[in-house]
């Protein structure tokens, strides 16, 4: 992701009031870039995540959030839940704003948003806490 890249998805998670979009706005550039790596969990390759984020382009912004969401978490099930629940919910209204209510691809980019949410559920809870230790040991080093 590049400078550009970033404050582009900062502008839309701004205009758009995208769930947590304060973790966007407020965190540090270093920490996004080293925390959010598109599309996908982290043992994805990075060829293969950059296949996904090309072949859906409304759910880069989303994805960002949804990294920090998990990075930031608490740790508990409903926290998990609610950053799965805020992915699909901002890739509908991303889908929305993108794409005129005649174009097919907001129903397609709507339905893969909660296709990718679903599968959070199902499968993130590891990525999930990972990142969550991830954090507490960045947290306990620089103390």
């Amino acid at each position: 992701m590049t400078d550009k890249d970033l404050q582009k998805a900062r502008e839309e998670a701004a205009r758009l009031k995208l769930n947590g979009a304060e973790l966007l706005l407020e965190t540090k550039d270093e920490t996004i870039m080293h925390v959010c790596n598109g599309i996908g969990p982290e043992w994805f390759p990075a060829d293969l995540r950059k296949a996904i984020d090309a072949l859906h382009p409304s759910l880069k912004t989303v994805a960002i959030i949804h990294d920090l969401a998990y990075y930031f978490g608490d740790g508990t099930a409903k926290d998990f839940k609610k950053a799965n629940a805020d992915f699909a919910a901002n890739g509908v209204k991303i889908a929305d704003d993108r794409y005129g209510w005649y174009n097919p691809l907001r129903y397609i980019a709507r339905h893969e948003a909660r296709k990718f949410a679903k599968l959070c559920d199902i499968a993130g809870s590891i990525a999930y806490s990972k990142a969550i230790k991830e954090r507490e040991e960045a947290d306990n080093a620089s103390d």
